[in-house]
This record gives structure tokens, C-alpha cells and sequence, in this order.
């Protein structure tokens, strides 16, 4: 099989699940309409879909080992398939959240396990340059979702942010089964205990980040899930460290290749989607962009991964990980950093030229970790490699979400009640302001009283905007804080081509 296919089915078996992560956040107003249900509810089709996919990544070792990678992927791309027709057949809420749960444990299946076929069946001297490649999806994926979704719902319904997976999917599925060859298959007993505490702690820790911004850390509800999350996890370490056939092989941590690769992603995971979960809520939120305007500001970042992840795959294969990943948070950073300039004037081009130079940084920076983490274990634990990283990845990724997200409205809070004690009625500016519109409120027709309550509330809209632009301000430059943060431990990653060493790293604690 030549290794143009199994980059091509690669890079389409999983493009889907990960835009699926996104694609539907634009829709959820347009289900809570239809359905007449509650926020809080709706939600719950975003969060039933990440806590599912955490739920299935663990088993893909398990199911290519006893069943064979070929059967495996071509089972679950049917269930992902399924999964998305049925979710656009949803006829309330309680179902799609269903049929989405089906979706995202498929989905949650075919991360790691498309991940590990391309792994092994790749040189490794070319394997820098095809791991970014099958990369661009989890940059881009993210990014157009809010473009595509809003382009979907404003011209075919919230039913379509489904049934556009199905011409994808079944593409997937007819290259699989062309391409893919079978793997051996060894028979192996489920570690079900293993799994079912894996499945209640990853269940449990992200729900719990889902709603932590909208309900609150202290909300005993969040605290309760984190606490059993939590206590499962630990339960289920325990256990996987005793068990001669663990559902995943913890003991790959032992490698410090692996460790340094895991804590380097820590970082470079909550700095891609904090901006990727802070980005569109300014444009909405503040500038007041519809949804299809803001995905088509949001494009230049994705550009620049794609730019820049065929060169970091380049040069992973040639001086290894440390340069591609230092240089990309280095720019990460500055771009980042840049955000805090951003207000209601900023030009669009200036917005779109930072988010290009973050995108390139983080397209630099990430896929040469995840490279890196698989080299840095035996190929016979690539699979259980590839699973750990994918589970990492959807928790660093909704702790980065939450914690922005409480932070953002932490900070609008503050910002909010000091502007508000500063701006009071006998400041000499809130009169002259005040005073100002009254006069030009009287002059379109307006009487006294009305034209005076009209003052205050703009005078209360203006002091609210800026309350946010400040916040979004003082979260752009911790999303670059942490950035260079990751500096530190990239230094540690190799320098010079792993297989001209020898090879990565294979001992423990390496």
C-alpha cells in the first residue's frame, strides 16, 4: 500500500470526527428553537459528543489487537456514519444527544487508531513529514467549523451540520476497504473493569469542565463530578499499574520520552483552542459578527498551519523536534501576545495577519510533539501510545476551554464593577458625556426625561463594551504567557534526526 493511501485515508477517516467537535456549537440556537428546550440542555449534544469520544479512545488498542485495525475501522466509521444520519433524523433533543453519545464513541475509536496506522506503516525517517501532514485536519478542522456550520444552518437548516459527514464518511469507508490491509489479530481478554473506570472518571472530569463556566467551579454539581471523576481515575491507575493485561498500558509514562512530549502538548493544546473558544466569542459577542462572517475571519489561522505543518514535518525528519517546537511557541506567543491590541476598530486585515502568524507558530509546534510521543515508545505500544495521546488531548483541551472561559468572565466581572464605581454620575467626564448625548437625544425629538434615560443606557452599553474588550485583553496575554511557558520544557526535547541517532527513544525514562 503505497503511503500516499494511507496518509489519503488517514487524513479523511478522522477529519470529520474532529470538525464534528465544532461544527455544531453554531446550531445549537436554532435546536433550542425547534425543540424548545433549555441551554443548559442543548448543551448537552456538544458535551455528550466529547465525553463519548473520551469513553471510546481506550478501547482502540484492545479492538486492533483482537479484531484487527482493518475491521476496526471500517466498524466504527460505519457507526460514526450512522450516528450522524441518525442525528439529523433527531426529533428532540433528548434523542440527538443519543444518537450524538453513538457518534462520538465511534468518532473517540477512530482518532487513535487512524493515528496508529499511519504511524506503522510509514518509514521512520518520513514519519515528521507525515504525521504533519495528517495534522492539518486537527488545525483546520476547528477552524472552518464555524464557517461551514454557519453557512450550513443559514442556507439548509441544523439538520445539514449532520449530513454533511455522510459524502466524507462513506468515502472513508470505500478507501478503507480498498486500501487498508488486515492486521494479525491475537486474542486477548477485555480488561472491562479497566475500561468502566476509565469510561466514569474521563466521563465525569469533562463533563464537569463543560459546564464549570456556565455553572461555576463551586457549583456542587461540577465539584461532585470532578471529585468522582477524580477518584475514578485514580481507581483505574491503581488497577491499570496491577493488571498483566491493562486496557491501557500506563507504564508508557515510564519513558521520558513520552512524559516531556505529553507536558510539551499540555501546553500547546490549551493555547490552540483557548484562542479557537475566545476568538469567535469576541467577534460575536462584541463586534457583532453573524457566525458565517466570523468563521471567514477565523480562515487565516488555519492558512498558517497549513503553511507551516508540511515544514515542521520537514524539519522534525531532519534536526528533530526541539527547533520546529521552540520556534512555534516562540511565534505562538508573539501572535498571541499581539491579540491584546484587538478591540471594535481593529481592522480586519490586522486581525487576520496576527491569527496567520499564530496559525504558522502553532502549525510549527504541534504535530512534531505528537511525532515525537509516539517515537519515544516500542511499536508494539504505538496503539496504546496513540490512545493516551487522543485522551490527553480532548481533556487538555476542554481544561483550556473552561479554565478561559471562567477566566473571561471572571475578569469582565471586575472590570465591569470598577469602570462602573469610576463612571458615576458627578464624574466630571460622565457628565460632560452624559450631557453631550442628552443634548443631541432632545435635537432628534426626543423629551427631557427620555432623553436623559437614553444617555444613561448608552452611557451603561459603552462602559459594559469596554468592561469585555479589557477582559478579552487580559486573557489574549495569559494565552501568550502560555506559550512561553512551553518554551521551557521544549528545550529538553532532542535535537538532530532520531533515526540517524539510532532511533528514538526507547528505554524507560529515556
Amino acid at each position: 500500500m503505497s503511503r500516499a493511501k494511507v496518509l489519503l485515508v488517514a487524513i479523511i477517516g478522522t477529519f470529520m470526527v474532529i470538525l464534528d467537535a465544532t461544527i455544531v456549537n453554531i446550531a445549537l440556537p436554532h435546536i433550542i428553537a425547534v425543540f424548545n428546550d433549555t441551554v443548559d440542555k442543548a448543551q448537552l449534544v456538544v458535551s455528550a459528543y466529547l465525553m463519548a469520544t473520551g469513553i471510546g479512545a481506550p478501547l482502540a488498542p484492545f479492538l486492533a489487537t483482537r479484531f484487527g485495525m482493518k475491521r476496526v475501522y471500517l466498524l466504527f466509521q460505519a457507526g460514526f456514519l450512522a450516528g450522524s444520519v441518525l442525528c439529523g433524523f433527531a426529533w428532540s433533543t433528548n434523542m440527538l444527544v443519543v444518537f450524538r453519545i453513538i457518534q462520538g464513541f465511534c468518532g473517540g475509536l477512530l482518532s487513535p487508531l487512524t493515528m496508529t496506522f499511519l504511524f506503522v506503516n510509514v518509514p521512520e525517517k518520513e514519519r515528521g513529514t507525515a504525521m504533519a501532514l495528517f495534522g492539518i485536519p486537527l488545525m483546520l478542522a476547528p477552524a472552518i467549523g464555524p464557517t461551514l456550520g454557519g453557512w450550513l444552518v443559514d442556507n439548509w437548516g441544523w439538520r445539514m451540520v449532520f449530513y454533511v459527514n455522510v459524502p466524507v464518511v462513506t468515502a472513508a469507508l470505500f478507501m478503507g476497504l480498498a486500501w487498508i490491509s488486515e492486521t494479525p489479530t491475537h486474542k486477548m481478554t477485555l480488561d472491562y473493569k479497566g475500561f468502566l473506570l476509565a469510561a466514569l472518571g474521563f466521563s465525569a472530569v469533562l463533563w464537569a469542565l463543560s459546564y464549570a463556566p456556565t455553572w461555576g467551579w463551586t457549583d456542587s454539581r461540577v465539584m461532585s463530578l470532578m471529585v468522582l471523576g477524580i477518584i475514578s481515575l485514580a481507581a483505574w491507575v491503581i488497577m491499570e499499574l496491577r493488571e498483566k493485561a491493562p486496557l491501557l498500558n500506563l507504564r508508557i509514562f515510564g519513558y521520558g520520552g513520552y512524559s516531556l512530549a505529553t507536558g510539551v502538548s499540555f501546553i500547546t493544546t490549551i493555547g490552540l483552542f483557548s484562542v479557537i473558544f475566545l476568538l469567535p466569542l469576541f467577534l460575536q459577542n462584541v463586534r457583532g459578527l453573524p457566525a458565517f462572517n466570523t468563521g471567514l475571519l477565523l480562515l487565516p489561522g488555519a492558512i498558517g498551519s497549513m503553511i507551516t505543518m508540511p515544514v515542521s514535518g520537514f524539519l522534525y525528519d531532519r534536526v528533530g523536534p526541539r527547533i520546529p517546537v521552540l520556534a512555534g511557541l516562540a511565534i505562538t506567543g508573539l501572535a498571541s501576545l499581539s491579540l491584546q491590541s484587538v478591540d471594535v476598530t481593529t481592522p480586519d486585515s490586522q486581525l487576520q495577519l496576527i491569527l496567520l502568524a499564530r496559525g504558522m507558530g502553532m502549525g510549527l509546534a504541534m504535530m512534531p510533539v505528537f511525532t515525537y510521543a509516539l517515537a519515544s515508545v516500542p511499536q508494539v505500544l504505538t496503539a496504546q501510545a496513540s490512545s493516551l495521546t487522543n485522551v490527553s488531548r480532548t481533556i487538555f483541551a476542554s481544561l483550556g476551554t473552561a479554565v478561559f472561559a471562567s477566566l473571561l468572565d471572571n475578569f469582565q466581572k471586575v472590570n465591569l464593577a470598577t469602570l462602573v464605581q469610576t463612571a458615576t454620575p458627578d464624574s466630571p467626564v460622565t457628565m460632560q458625556v452624559l450631557s453631550t448625548v442628552q443634548v443631541l437625544a432632545q435635537q432628534a425629538g426626543l423629551t427631557l426625561e427620555a432623553a436623559r434615560q437614553a444617555a444613561i443606557a448608552l452611557l451603561y452599553q459603552f462602559v459594559t463594551l469596554r468592561a469585555s474588550v479589557s477582559a478579552f485583553e487580559e486573557v489574549f496575554v495569559l494565552g501568550a504567557i502560555v506559550a512561553f511557558l512551553g518554551i521551557l520544557p521544549a528545550l529538553f526535547l532532542p535535537h538532530g534526526s532520531l533515526s540517524k541517532r539510532g532511533g528514538s527513544p526507547r528505554g524507560p525514562m529515556a
